[in-house]
């Protein structure tokens, strides 16, 4: 895929991972939430986190915060005692304002900008609860959306590519208006199973030499080597 792809590469990518994630659905607890807060915590915990690691802290804290109130009365040391096992208990302060601020509103905002306003939300996870659990439409950027998208066009990608105008943009245009649950999730799972961190699946990759810049370079230069 050259920079700036063309219309018909976008929508072409986009068909294939929707089409690989409906058959390689991966399927987690928050995945179907009861409640939309509940959607709201996952995200929070899945941060920086595997996913497999999570299960059983998302369960255990949806089983002692039963409700939104008694979310809300957690202090930071039930919080904290809970997720300690994701090595992140620095989130235990923010969890905690958190339950007080939903508790206060009522209901999870639905847009970005009252999202990112709550206490622990970011960009990332404002845009992934509004695909996932809000209805809405939010554009996924983190290290494995970014490394999938410059493997695809062929740039180089660091801790900073993420904030770069033509990322976001491509991030943007690969994003679409309908089915973005189902697009979203088929990235996450296509980026944790498929284009991995260090050497990717390619002979296992729907997108394929065709439409991937890395796919394409590395089945010539095997192409290239002599038989033994």
């Amino acid at each position: 895929m050259n920079y700036p792809p063309t219309s018909r590469e976008v929508q072409e990518t986009v068909d294939i991972v929707q089409r690989w994630g409906k058959v390689n659905f991966r399927d987690f607890p928050w995945r179907h939430p009861r409640r939309r807060w509940h959607g709201l915590i996952a995200e929070i915990l899945l941060q920086r986190t595997r996913a497999e690691n999570v299960i059983p802290v998302y369960r255990a804290f949806l089983t002692s915060f039963p409700t939104l109130k008694r979310y809300a009365e957690a202090s930071v040391e039930e919080i904290e005692q809970i997720i300690w096992p994701l090595g992140l208990r620095w989130r235990a302060p923010l969890l905690a304002a958190l339950g007080r601020r939903l508790y206060e509103r009522g209901r999870v905002p639905k847009s970005i900008e009252e999202l990112t306003s709550l206490p622990g939300v970011g960009p990332y996870v404002a845009a992934a609860w509004l695909s996932f659990h809000g209805g809405g439409r939010g554009v996924l950027i983190d290290a494995n959306v970014v490394r999938w998208i410059c493997r695809m066009i062929g740039r180089k990608y660091d801790g900073e590519t993420r904030r770069k105008k033509w990322l976001i943009e491509l991030a943007d245009r690969l994003t679409p208006e309908e089915n973005v649950k189902q697009f979203n999730y088929a990235v996450l799972d296509f980026t944790m199973t498929i284009c991995i961190p260090g050497e990717p699946r390619c002979e296992t990759c729907p997108v394929g030499p065709r439409l991937c810049t890395y796919g394409r370079e590395k089945f010539q230069a095997s192409a290239s080597q002599p038989e033994v």
